[in-house]
């Protein structure tokens, strides 16, 4: 794959990377995070996908669903060769990681802890597929709507217990990105055992 020129980008696992050219074949195994690649004009690129990741619709429906956050057909997305794997901490697992690097030559690791955390994302994913000023653009609206929030102030706290999975049963944690989004509206995840 041809590769482009230009500073070299940094995931959330410390990960270097160079821009990747137009023949970029993405692998992406994060909802939200093959939204935001459709979002920047990237679809096209896009040559697998998990079954979890089902929006925008109509840009995901050619895309191939081979497997889950936590499993995936690697038969299935070696045959699709892709030159990047999307993932996340939190999302998938090491081990699916590890099996990638085995055949996907770049594998970008993800892990926004917070809302803001969300522009670096944006210029991680702008700047590593030719998208950088269309990620720059969404990262203003976005600052520009946080900034938009008003203070969540002790009277309005209330404290949540927020499920994320059945089966077992799951919750989010404090040091969580759901957990500091609730917390723009004032409300904090309460301790548990499970």
């Amino acid at each position: 794959m041809a590769e482009t020129t230009g500073p070299l980008l940094e995931d959330d696992a410390g990960n270097r990377f160079a821009p990747a050219g137009r023949e970029a074949r993405i692998a992406c195994f994060v909802p939200s995070i093959t939204e935001l690649l459709v979002d920047l004009g990237l679809g096209e690129r896009l040559v697998a996908r998990t079954r979890f990741c089902i929006h925008p619709a109509g840009a995901v429906a050619r895309i191939p669903a081979i497997g889950g956050t936590k499993k995936v057909n690697l038969r299935k997305l070696e045959a699709l060769a892709p030159t990047h794997a999307v993932l996340n901490i939190d999302e998938n697992t090491v081990d699916m990681a590890e099996a990638m690097r085995g055949f996907v030559p770049n594998v970008v690791v993800t892990h926004p802890l917070a809302p803001e955390d969300n522009l670096r994302l944006y210029a991680l994913m702008g700047g590593l597929f030719g998208r950088a000023d269309e990620a720059a653009a969404l990262g203003r609206q976005f600052r520009a709507a946080l900034d938009a929030l008003p203070p969540a102030g002790p009277a309005g706290r209330r404290d949540v217990l927020y499920f994320i999975w059945k089966d077992p049963w799951m919750t989010v944690s404090r040091d969580t990105y759901i957990s500091a989004m609730l917390g723009l509206v004032g409300w904090r995840t309460t301790h548990h055992d499970p």
